[in-house]
């Protein structure tokens, strides 16, 4: 593996660790996990893209 995977394993685990905190049952708590789900969601795809951006600049030669 490369920086730029390792780097992207990084995001996603500590991404994944922001939305798998411990929550109530409650009504409330249940709302800000679907909306930490759909945050995450667009954080991945973000770091998706930059990685993708990474790649592209490392083939070109380019020291990430």
């Amino acid at each position: 593996m490369n920086k730029v995977d390792n780097l992207g394993l990084v995001l996603q685990a500590l991404s994944l660790e922001i939305l798998f905190r411990d929550y109530n049952n409650c009504d409330l708590m249940q709302e800000l996990q679907r909306q930490d789900k759909e945050y995450l969601e667009k954080i991945i795809a973000q770091n998706k893209e930059i990685l993708s951006l990474l790649r592209r600049e490392n083939k070109n030669g380019r020291e990430t």
